[in-house]
């Protein structure tokens, strides 16, 4: 072999060593992935329908991927055609909007025995536990968190 030969091989050389290193390191995490509980639809779900509990089940199942169905509950909104024993995930699923945008709702702040509440304007549409941005009916805009049907609390 000649000088330049070997020069020339010596990155491919190096790639396959790389590749074949790494290849059964692969193969060994996926033989060790651990069990979890997903969400399973037992039926079709159409677009737009509201899920109940009869609608899907928890099974325990393994995934490469990291998936987040810890959260699905009855209440939850479809939001395309699920067939039945599907994966229920976002996006394909997500929770109720409980307030719309330029809905009015109440502002409420807490500190241990002290409770002030005012009324806003939502600016967008918002389920339980998201962010939203609220104007007072002084025109000021607050971050707050929504926690129910027409309620909003500042932290």
């Amino acid at each position: 072999m000649t000088r330049r030969t070997r020069r020339m091989l010596q990155p491919l050389l190096f790639v396959a060593l790389v590749a074949l290193g790494l290849f059964p390191a692969r193969r060994i995490g996926a033989q060790q992935a651990s069990p979890r509980r997903l969400a399973i639809a037992t039926r079709a779900i159409a677009r737009g329908s509201v899920l109940t509990a009869d609608d899907f089940e928890f099974r325990d199942s393994t995934m490469r991927a990291p998936v987040d169905t810890a959260r699905v509950a009855a209440g939850w909104v479809a939001r395309r055609v699920i067939t039945a024993g599907e994966v229920l995930r976002a996006p394909a699923v997500e929770p109720p909007q409980v307030v719309t945008a330029n809905q009015p709702v109440e502002i409420e702040w807490k500190d241990q025995n002290i409770r002030v509440s005012m009324r806003g304007t939502v600016t967008r549409n918002g389920s339980i536990g998201e962010r939203v941005i609220v104007r007072t009916e002084q025109g000021r805009r607050l971050d707050a968190t929504v926690v129910g049907p027409g309620r909003v609390r500042i932290d």
